[in-house]
């Protein structure tokens, strides 16, 4: 079974920190061996080449080094990895120079001294040539993978040639032959643990990152990865040990040098096939089973697109069903809102309406009692005072008494004054009456049935009632109104619900007025008045009325919602959204007539109300009368 990349990325760092610490253990036992003078830590076994001391410490400088390019990439950490990797560098570089130049820098017995007949050594205490080039080629690939930016590529290049030097060492001691470990007598030759140190070193760097460099051929979960990693192991191990084998026969005689050679090739061409067939088969099953998965895959795959095109059908078919079952709740239930708001309204209406009645009916009465005796009281005053003036004019010396009377009272002031109170008091009590003719005339509860009306007088009797709102106050200034009428003809219609329409259409036009003050200035208002015009005339059988004001204006997107009901362009808490829909309402379904909006941005608002001069309804129940919108 492959092993997967992940398991087989944590193996090969295990593999690398292993390495590293083996390496400097390896070094430090040697270097053990040096300080208490063990020729078995030295040199492995007797006759051997022994592991010079600056060996030992570039392998333990080697290990560490390793070992810390593995931990958190702390400062410290770096800086043991980088200072390691250069010193490992220095001790190969400073002892290949001193075999390329012939000279002696000292380092070779710095540590310990040895003796000048010591195993294969040219220079006591000097490695081998050919180890210290793999210190050197070793120190820089340990070098580039510690910097900030590590080189992979390069530092794999280097390391795979210094563990070809290495391994060439070790297998020859294995074969036998010093040629392989010691490059002629005059110099020093590699030792055997020095080149199984090398070995395990290369190993630990090439390994320290799997998915870097060389190895990302190795790590890669395809074909070309596995076969790498069934393969490079084999290509590494098996053409030795089959070497060793032909060697061995060969040296007790079995048969020629020629016939070994033979069966040399013969050897490695029949374990290779069998690892490429077995390989090969391997792979094919593997490519197999992905081909037969993609089928798998691609039949499931268009199953599935089958039954997600199905379902998509079905939930689009349920989503159109609901869509429109949702529609038509929200269209009973925009009816049912409208229609309890109304009712709502049309109680409120019926009861204000019942109240304003039965207010000027109650005061009426007293009021008509105060206006006609108000008469009487101006006749018996002037009656009085014409008396008084006769009295003055016939006795010209009244008593004292009399005299202090009339300077307390300040007759001469009583006199001019009292003509003056009486008048006040009959436009007071004239003015009360017109508001109660007003206020009458404007709820008409007494008028529920169509009748022919004077339409100017429910339009004056709205004014009337709003005439506290036009007036001027420290809040806002005065609304002008300008009336432009046309003698018009009486019109049937309900007088109670038109009035209402006109209630609602001038309050509307007072609120913009309003608000569009509050965003002006003192002189901006000076220099363009408020004004609200109200125009009617007749075109054939029809009565307009025309009601326009100088405010700001409605935009357009908000013109195709003006009649919609609860769609209101004020501030929350200022309009219920009802009083332009319940006017269309009135004007239109139960007058058979037409309101219409015209108005631009900046150029003020018109409501223009059509109605028919004639008309035949039936009695019905009255609309609801709203406040304005």
């Amino acid at each position: 079974m492959q092993p997967s990349p992940q398991s087989l990325i944590t193996s090969l760092q295990t593999v690398s920190k292993r390495a590293a610490i083996a390496v400097f253990w390896i070094g430090c036992i040697v270097l053990v061996g040096w300080l208490f003078d063990i020729a078995l830590l030295k040199s492995v076994l007797p006759g051997l080449v022994t592991m010079k001391a600056n060996t030992a410490l570039g392998f333990v400088l080697g290990g560490l080094s390793l070992w810390a390019i593995h931990q958190k990439p702390t400062r410290k950490n770096r800086w043991i990895a980088l200072s390691s990797a250069i010193l490992v560098l220095l001790v190969g570089l400073l002892t290949t120079l001193q075999y390329g130049f012939d000279v002696d820098f000292g380092i070779d017995q710095l540590l310990f001294k040895e003796s000048v007949d010591a195993v294969a050594t040219a220079s006591p205490g000097r490695m081998a040539l050919n180890t210290a080039l793999d210190f050197f080629i070793l120190g820089s690939a340990l070098l580039l993978l510690a910097i900030p930016r590590p080189n992979y590529l390069p530092a794999h290049g280097l390391t795979i040639v210094g563990f070809l030097m290495a391994y060439l060492g070790f297998l020859g001691y294995v074969y036998g032959n010093a040629y392989f470990y010691q490059y002629g007598s005059a110099f020093t030759a590699m030792a055997l643990h020095t080149a199984i140190a090398f070995v395990l070193l290369c190993v630990g760097i090439i390994c320290a990152f799997p998915t870097r460099g060389v190895m990302t051929i190795v790590t890669r979960n395809n074909a070309g990865g596995i076969l790498a990693q069934r393969l490079i192991l084999a290509a590494i191990i098996i053409p030795p040990i089959v070497c060793w084998l032909i060697l061995l026969g060969y040296r007790y005689q079995i048969y020629t040098a020629e016939l070994g050679i033979c069966l040399l090739g013969i050897i490695n061409v029949v374990i290779f096939s069998t690892l490429i067939w077995g390989n090969a088969r391997s792979l094919g099953k593997i490519d197999q089973k992905r081909h037969q998965a993609e089928y798998a895959l691609k039949e499931a795959n268009e199953v599935l697109e089958k039954r997600v095109k199905e379902r998509t059908q079905q939930l689009e078919t349920s989503e159109m069903q609901l869509r429109d079952k949702n529609h038509q709740l929200e269209k009973t239930l925009f009816e049912l809102r409208n229609t309890q708001t109304q009712l709502v309204q049309t109680e409120k209406m019926s009861s204000l309406g019942q109240l304003v009645a039965g207010v000027a009916h109650e005061i009426n009465n007293p009021v008509n009692f105060i206006f006609g005796n108000l008469v009487h009281a101006e006749e018996y005053s002037e009656n009085l005072l014409n008396l008084i003036h006769l009295y003055q004019k016939n006795y010209p010396q009244p008593v004292e008494e009399i005299e202090d009377e009339i300077e307390e009272i300040d007759l001469e002031f009583l006199a001019e004054d009292l003509p003056r109170l009486i008048g006040s008091m009959q436009v007071g009590a004239e003015r009360i009456r017109e508001i109660i003719r007003s206020l009458r005339n404007f709820s008409r509860m007494d008028e529920s049935d169509v009748k022919p009306i004077n339409i100017h007088e429910g339009i004056e009797s709205t004014l009337m009632i709003l005439h506290n709102r036009l007036k001027a106050k420290p809040e806002h200034p005065e609304i002008k109104v300008i009336k432009e009428y046309q003698n018009l003809p009486l019109v049937d219609c309900y007088p109670g619900q038109l009035n209402q329409v006109f209630m609602n259409l001038i309050s509307n036009a007072i609120d913009a007025l309003d608000e569009y003050n509050q965003q002006r200035t003192t002189e901006e208002m000076r220099e363009n008045p408020s004004f609200i015009t109200i125009c009617t005339a007749t075109e054939g059988d029809y009565v307009k009325v025309q009601i326009s004001d100088n405010g700001p204006g409605i935009p357009s997107e908000e013109q195709e919602r003006l009649f919609d009901p609860f769609f209101t362009t004020k501030p929350i808490g200022k309009g219920t959204g009802l009083g332009l829909a319940i006017s269309y309402q009135i004007i239109v379904e139960k007058h058979n007539g037409q309101l219409d909006c015209i108005s631009e941005p900046g150029q003020g608002a018109t409501f223009v109300i059509t109605l028919p001069e004639h008309q035949i309804m039936s009695p019905s129940v009255s609309t609801p009368q709203s406040a304005t919108a």
